[in-house]
């Protein structure tokens, strides 16, 4: 993954901040919302996705971001050990490192959402509770994952 940059950019009257990209993830924080953003750009491998999770976990530390959006729309689902590691490991881990809360919305493509909500192998956004250091969601659409984590911020 390419080092580390920093620069700004407008966008619609949005100041970002570009953490780092690669040819497939980009990172960037989004000051006014202060939420962080990934994005991939196509499907990747169990070695990238955990390199890209580590990635971003040393974003949200830059940042103080607590609120996470990815778009895995372009990745799409990830290995069942990954999706497991995320679950024991790397959602605790980072609730440790950046403090409660932690909120992470997935923006997805219908489908996959639909697997997920037919297989059970993520949990389902109505199993965490509001006073849980880390909670999850699950959105089809870019304007419910922001409006999701804005509600989590009490905005």
């Amino acid at each position: 993954m390419a080092a580390s940059q920093l620069f700004l950019a407008r966008r619609c009257f949005t100041m970002y901040h570009l953490h780092s990209a690669s040819d497939y993830l980009e990172i960037s924080y989004q000051t006014d919302a202060q939420v962080l953003i990934a994005r991939w750009l196509r499907p990747v491998t169990e070695a990238e996705a955990r390199r890209d999770y580590t990635e971003l976990l040393t974003a949200a530390q830059h940042f103080d971001a607590h609120y996470w959006l990815f778009d895995i729309r372009r990745r799409g689902r990830s290995a069942p050990a990954t999706i497991d590691w995320l679950l024991a490991s790397y959602y605790p881990q980072a609730v440790r490192e950046l403090g409660a809360p932690v909120r992470l919305a997935y923006f997805m493509a219908p489908g996959l959402r639909q697997e997920f909500m037919t297989d059970g192998t993520v949990p389902e956004p109505t199993t965490y509770t509001a006073q849980l250091p880390f909670r999850m969601n699950q959105c089809i659409t870019e304007a419910e994952a922001i409006g999701w984590l804005r509600q989590e911020q009490g905005l």
